[in-house]
């Protein structure tokens, strides 16, 4: 009995999934959708088919030029000069210039070890595997005009939280913290 209570206690621990409503399972599906997006042949309303729908898929971002510019020039870091001919074409369109900002993914978290040291705050070990993306769309006068892709193919990540005195030592911050107001 102590043995499966030190690896896991047989699955009790708490788990969280955080996924992103997307049409996209993996990330490999959305590097092939990706692919299908040609720069100054695909139209907005191609997108919903390639996986793209700005209309139901939640928490797209939505950028007006000076969105644009902000993204592709933070804070003046670089000059207009370098960016690609696309992007400075779109931003000097000023209202024909927007850009959309897909964050697909599927990350889980699942707290590992020993279920006793979880259970009374001594040690948390939580395991997030999964992949996340990023997809930009700058879109002008209807195309995409140009696009980008970044994200984490395979996340793994792990985080250990050791607290020597258990649930004394929130005890301890709660009550610093408290005190504190006082001062």
């Amino acid at each position: 009995m102590l043995s499966l209570v030190g690896c896991g206690g047989l699955g009790l621990l708490p788990h969280e999934s955080k996924v992103a409503s997307t049409n996209f399972q993996t990330y490999e599906q959305v590097e092939a959708a990706y692919t299908n997006v040609v720069p100054g042949s695909t139209r907005m309303s191609d997108l919903p088919k390639l996986g793209f729908d700005t209309a139901t898929t939640p928490n797209v971002e939505i950028l007006s030029y000076l969105g644009v510019i902000e993204r592709f020039m933070p804070r003046n870091t670089m000059s207009f000069d370098h960016l690609a001919p696309p992007v400075q074409a779109c931003i000097e369109a000023q209202d024909r210039c927007s850009a959309f900002v897909f964050h697909p993914e599927h990350v889980e978290s699942r707290r590992m070890g020993s279920i006793f040291l979880d259970l009374f705050g001594f040690e948390r070990e939580t395991l997030d595997t999964g992949w996340s993306a990023e997809v930009v769309l700058l879109m002008q006068d209807g195309h995409v005009a140009y696009k980008l892709m970044s994200g984490r193919p395979r996340i793994e990540d792990r985080h250990d939280t050791v607290q020597p005195l258990g649930p004394l030592q929130d005890f301890g911050n709660t009550a610093f913290r408290a005190a504190s107001r006082f001062f």
